[in-house]
């Protein structure tokens, strides 16, 4: 059996190879390590991680844990402990680029705890790192359709779409990138992606956003991420193209004088997320937009096979750390489902349990393109807008 071993911080470096993290984010798993200082571990790193020697002898290279290695960094450099020096990790070897990248991936699949899972562009990134070590006969199906990708787009390309994502508050998947990456010309590709994030298009409207790319222009991200593509921002695309993206979203048209109450003609809004909390963030106040899809119920099953069962919802509470998307401080929610659409919530800066109380009702939600709004919907109405701003100091 493999033993752990403790290795110096000083002789470690994240694999260049398997660095596949496009964000890393580690104060609040550096916060969790030190709380889990004690006598048995004493440099709080619960979860050995596994590192390769370098082949020039130099060291090890940490394939996984780099975010376990970067906390423990991060505290020895603002203490001076000693105790935080030491990375607790198995030490491999004899194993090709590719196993080792697999393991990265089966480690890294399912968020747990602190572990957070890898995005499909951080799996693309990856394999783009090793794509001249790859034998194409070992990989299934879908690391296939993930490698044709990565051969595809460079390194700068998935940087860039990397930009767009935290920009748009979007995540592509596997299938937009499958359509993107089919364009040659950079300009076209970058307003196609940019619209396709910005409008939350589907992997089948690509083309739509193909066609109607200049639309780019109107997102208000647009010329921070692409100052070189950006035109002056324009208040709302030409006709032709507004129509392009409308019809694929199904929105309709509204004057921007006119109050969003009602859908012209008697017909319904177009849902863009269904069944919303929103969260207000403790530091500044800007609703943060959160889905919960535990649905859990308890039944008690009747003795007679024929006689009556008894379902209920149980206590259960959600805990979990989000980055406030206006701010991007961390903080934590606590959610408790109360049924069909009622939670009781509560906001906290800390980590520590806290028993829901706030009851709120989760709301269908759509963003008004020409605004630049998320709306709350109920049913063909618009009942308010989502807060985006920080609240006033005093």
């Amino acid at each position: 059996m493999a033993e752990v071993r403790q290795v110096p911080l000083s002789l470690i470096t994240p694999h260049p190879k398997l660095a596949t993290r496009l964000k890393l984010e580690v104060g609040s798993l550096a916060a969790l390590i030190k709380r889990s200082v004690g006598e048995d571990v004493p440099n709080g790193q619960v979860e050995p991680g596994r590192v390769v020697p370098r082949e020039d002898g130099g060291g090890y290279y940490v394939y996984i844990g780099v975010r376990r290695f970067c906390a423990l960094k991060s505290i020895c450099e603002e203490t001076g402990d000693e105790r935080f020096a030491v990375f607790n990790a198995y030490i491999d070897s004899g194993s090709s680029l590719l196993s080792l990248f697999l393991r990265v991936r089966s480690e890294n699949e399912e968020g747990k705890g602190e572990r957070v899972g890898l995005s499909v562009l951080e799996k693309i990134l990856g394999l783009y790192k090793i794509r001249g070590s790859i034998p194409p006969e070992k990989l299934d199906d879908e690391l296939r359709r993930e490698l044709a990708v990565a051969e595809k787009l460079d390194e700068k390309r998935i940087m860039k779409l990397f930009e767009v994502e935290t920009a748009a508050h979007f995540g592509y998947r596997l299938e937009h990138l499958e359509r993107l990456r089919l364009i040659e010309d950079a300009e076209e590709f970058f307003k196609s992606a940019a619209c396709t994030a910005g409008f939350s298009l589907p992997p089948e409207g690509v083309e739509k956003a193909v066609d109607g790319r200049d639309a780019a222009n109107t997102l208000r991200w647009f010329g921070r991420v692409f100052p070189e593509y950006a035109k002056e921002r324009q208040k709302r695309p030409s006709t032709g193209l507004q129509t392009s993206i409308q019809q694929q979203l199904g929105a309709g048209e509204h004057d921007e004088g006119e109050p969003d109450t009602n859908v012209r003609g008697g017909g319904s809004l177009e849902i863009h997320e269904k069944a919303v909390i929103m969260v207000p963030c403790p530091a500044c106040g800007v609703e943060n937009m959160v889905q919960t899809r535990l649905e859990a119920e308890v039944t008690r099953l009747s003795g007679d096979p024929n006689g009556p069962s008894m379902t209920a919802i149980p206590g259960v509470v959600l805990g979990c750390g989000v980055e406030c998307y206006r701010c991007a401080k961390r903080f934590y929610v606590f959610i408790k489902p109360l049924g069909g659409r009622s939670y009781a919530v509560e906001v906290s800066h800390s980590a520590r349990f806290r028993e829901p109380r706030k009851v709120v009702e989760a709301v269908d939600i759509r963003f008004d393109f020409q605004k630049g709004t998320w709306q709350k919907l109920a049913g063909a109405k618009v009942i308010g807008v989502v807060r985006a701003r920080a609240r006033a100091r005093n």
